[in-house]
């Protein structure tokens, strides 16, 4: 009587434990990327060799297309964003070879940097600039040694994987 009882309690265990694994392989790599203040990027990664800016509209505009992760590298002096299968989420038509590096972020921790990122002292607002582009409304995409990073205002994100050696 007491193994009927036990009977549905284990075998609700192992659907439990089931389900969490299937929710576990939909985020293979878990949360990639980390969010610094710029000077502490700038002493942690090195100085930047190159950077690109992207306008937050457009980087919003990749994210709404990807699933989990996205990825991220410049080549021919664009910004190249694709999803997990390396299909295109902007604009950019820039082909890559397979074996061309590119970094692997969450989209969750984009959108923390996009959230986050509070104007840096010294820089002009909208207002002032009139018709251009402000700061605020753009990420820079930095290359630097080794390393890919993403500042908007007075965030940084890196801790990035890269693609080749780990994809998805």
């Amino acid at each position: 009587m007491k193994r009927m009882k036990l009977f549905p309690v284990v075998l609700s265990l192992l659907l439990i434990i089931s389900v969490s694994g299937l929710n576990a392989q939909d985020n293979k790599l878990g949360v990639v990327g980390k969010l610094f203040e710029r000077e502490e990027a700038n002493k942690l990664f090195g100085k930047v060799i190159g950077s690109l800016t992207i306008s937050v509209e457009d980087l919003k505009a990749a994210l709404a297309k990807g699933k989990d992760y996205i990825l991220i590298t410049v080549k021919d002096n664009q910004v190249v964003i694709r999803n997990e299968n390396r299909q295109f989420l902007s604009r950019e038509r820039v082909e890559m070879s397979k074996d061309e590096t590119l970094h692997i972020y969450s989209k969750s921790m984009i959108q923390n940097l996009l959230k986050t990122g509070k104007p840096v002292k010294g820089t002009k607002s909208s207002l002032e600039m009139g018709a251009m582009a402000s700061f605020e409304d753009a990420v820079t995409v930095e290359v630097r040694s080794g390393v890919i990073t993403l500042t908007y205002n007075d965030q940084t994100l890196e801790m990035s994987t890269p693609c080749p050696p780990i994809c998805m």
